[in-house]
């Protein structure tokens, strides 16, 4: 097969040149801790055939933990431009790598993100398609998230509030910011720091479809937040070979 033969997303990720670590990032986005319910209990309450084999297919994919986190990010600066992205950070209370939170799940809207996601962090980067309306009034922020065949991912509704209080993670220690990726036979450990203004923010609706991400719609939200004006560094990450 030739080049001009293949399919476009093939070539897009042929064309791609290396953007290494560290990366500088700036835009706005959204954090919503989930408290989930246990999955065993939730497969033997459903009723509906179709729904207990869904819940299945996901439990295959996905592993249950308790508080659970959701981070939708619009990039308006990046080292590789502009681009979107939502991802799914599971069992943030025990980790998933070595005590170490990890990311099991994301989409990102650029094929620059994917290809140097996953060889600088070894973030399983996928692309997707994003559709979102800016919150006006008393409108909330609405994002549609769908694969490039069109196939819808999620829809979300959130709703921030205006007061606005600072943050950084330089406070926090780096240990417990440490994001750990595994990756064709390597460990990734990442450090990423951030800054910028906050607000209190609630989900107004959300849907997701269990194939291609965890569905949190049954589970609490514990907080969630609106990050605005925030200036991210995600720096090189410390590699080491799995056995």
């Amino acid at each position: 097969m030739t080049i001009n033969n293949m399919p476009v997303q093939n070539r897009e990720k042929l064309a791609q040149p290396p953007v290494p670590a560290p990366w500088q990032l700036m835009g706005d986005g959204y954090v919503v801790a989930v408290w989930m319910p246990n999955l065993k209990n939730t497969i033997e309450q459903s009723e509906h055939t179709l729904a207990r084999k869904a819940i299945n297919k996901a439990s295959r994919l996905w592993s249950q933990g308790r508080v659970q986190l959701l981070i939708f990010a619009h990039y308006t600066q990046s080292d590789v431009g502009p681009y979107d992205e939502l991802l799914h950070i599971p069992q943030l209370s025990h980790g998933v790598v070595e005590g170490y939170p990890s990311i099991d799940r994301i989409y990102v809207s650029s094929m620059a993100s994917v290809i140097n996601g996953q060889q600088n962090w070894g973030i399983p980067k996928e692309l997707a398609l994003f559709d979102y309306q800016p919150a006006t009034g008393l409108q909330a922020k609405s994002i549609t998230v769908t694969m490039p065949d069109q196939q819808p991912i999620a829809r979300i509704e959130l709703q921030a509030s205006r007061f606005k209080f600072p943050v950084n993670t330089a406070l926090i220690p780096a240990r417990l910011r440490t994001l750990v990726q595994d990756w064709r036979g390597k460990r990734f450990y990442t450090a990423p720091e951030a800054s910028g203004r906050a607000c209190f923010a609630s989900v107004k609706h959300w849907w997701f479809d269990p194939v291609y991400f965890p569905d949190l719609s049954g589970g609490k939200v514990l907080a969630a937040f609106k990050m605005t004006d925030f200036k991210m560094t995600f720096p090189l990450a410390k590699i080491t070979r799995l056995d």
